[in-house]
């Protein structure tokens, strides 16, 4: 049976592709072939024992073990971590302050923002408004009013009467109710802000989200906010005491947290007066709850880029004197030498020789001036052009807009 099957065998190889051959064994195993067919030697095609090929003992019947680790494995992670605890917490905060004091890295590094209200008698008015007397008492003549957020600064200690003395930055000086005060000063540091924004509407609500929120409080026209943050149409701006509030880009002029309004035509400071018309009248009041001429003066000017004094005495000597023309024939005022924008003092009407302003009006277009009315309750347009009285009743004009 075995010369058989070697027989057989013999046969298959005689149908292999030519050109492969197994490999080589002993001469003795070495098969007869045709002279045509190639002769292969070697065990090709011979009956392989599974267990010799693949090795299929016991050693093999599972996966040896790693190799242990050794201590040097050990030692090393151990040594890198040290490195990273001594650079996060010795090296690195020692050699950083002194990279800082080089001008090349310094410039890099944020400084802390520098105040402008360091003096301990710093403060701020809280309220959307607020009086300054001629004495410590609500009854006493007022001078003019504050604006929310206006800076002042205490020339008394401690209270009179609930007020303290102070001092206006246009060196104003009068009494003002202590609880209108606050000593928080960072809701008006420029240097923790980004942008400046002035009132330039008769009014503007403050609130306290950004849509459907309360209302923070009412701010008046010229009253100075600073903001952090803009959104479309609205501003996030900070309040006294921490709190903050958001309010509509709408008659807001923005501005760098320095810069002053700039100064615009004439007509805008026409169009800013004429806002108050049969508005209440308050002696030294500045806003639409109640004001003077000489307060819709300063407020309209203001927002409009021109600085004028709060009280009509200082105005008579502001801007440019304006030459009044008469003629020659009649001795009447010449009206077109009065144009919009100019500022009309008159004498007191039972002082016909006095020339002290008593009282003024803002000229809105030729031959009409807002004044306040005859009965003194409310600011009117009235015209001087048809009334001799009026006009002879002029001590000066002064002209603040070119």
């Amino acid at each position: 049976m075995k010369r058989f099957r070697k027989w057989f065998r013999s046969i298959g190889r005689l149908f292999h592709p030519p050109g492969i051959r197994p490999s080589k064994t002993d001469e003795s195993e070495q098969i007869y072939v045709p002279d045509k067919v190639a002769r292969l030697d070697g065990k090709f095609g011979a009956a392989q024992n599974l267990e010799e090929v693949w090795s299929l003992d016991e050693s093999d019947t599972h996966v040896s073990g790693g190799k242990k680790k050794g201590l040097s494995q050990i030692i090393l992670p151990s040594v890198i971590f040290l490195v990273i605890v001594a650079l996060l917490f010795w090296i690195l905060p020692t050699l950083i302050p002194k990279l800082i004091e080089t001008p090349e890295i310094a410039m890099y590094i944020s400084p802390e923002a520098e105040r402008v209200y360091t003096d301990p008698a710093d403060r701020l008015v809280i309220r959307y408004v607020t009086n300054l007397m001629t004495e410590p008492d609500v009854r006493s003549d007022r001078i003019t009013q504050l604006l929310f957020n206006e800076p002042v600064r205490l020339l008394s200690a401690s209270p009179t009467e609930g007020f303290y003395l102070v001092r206006t930055t246009d060196e104003l000086e009068g009494f003002v109710l202590a609880k209108d005060l606050s000593d928080e000063m960072d809701a008006i540091e420029p240097n923790l802000h980004v942008y400046k924004l002035i009132v330039s509407d008769v009014s503007k609500n403050v609130m306290s989200h950004a849509s459907n929120g309360t209302l923070e409080i009412e701010v008046m026209m010229n009253t100075v906010l600073y903001s952090d943050e803009k959104r479309d149409g609205v501003y996030h701006i900070a309040l006294p005491g921490g709190k903050d509030g958001w309010i509509g880009s709408s008659g807001v002029i923005e501005l760098s947290v320095h810069d002053p309004v700039e100064k615009v035509g004439v007509r805008y400071f026409v169009s800013s007066v004429l806002s108050f018309v049969n508005m209440t009248h308050l002696s030294g009041g500045i806003t639409k709850r109640g004001l003077s001429v000489e307060g819709l003066a300063y407020i309209s000017a203001a927002v409009n880029g021109v600085q004028l004094p709060r009280v009509l005495e200082d105005q008579f000597l502001s801007g440019q004197e304006v030459d009044l023309g008469y003629d020659e024939i009649t001795g009447e005022l010449i009206i077109s030498s009065i144009v919009p924008g100019d500022l009309v003092f008159f004498r007191h009407p039972l002082q016909k020789d006095s020339v002290i302003p008593y009282e003024m009006g803002i000229c809105t277009e030729n031959g009409m001036l807002i004044m306040v009315s005859r009965s003194k309750t409310t600011l009117r347009l009235t015209s001087f052009a048809e009334n001799r009285v009026l006009q002879d009743r002029i001590v000066g004009v002064r002209r603040i807009f070119e």
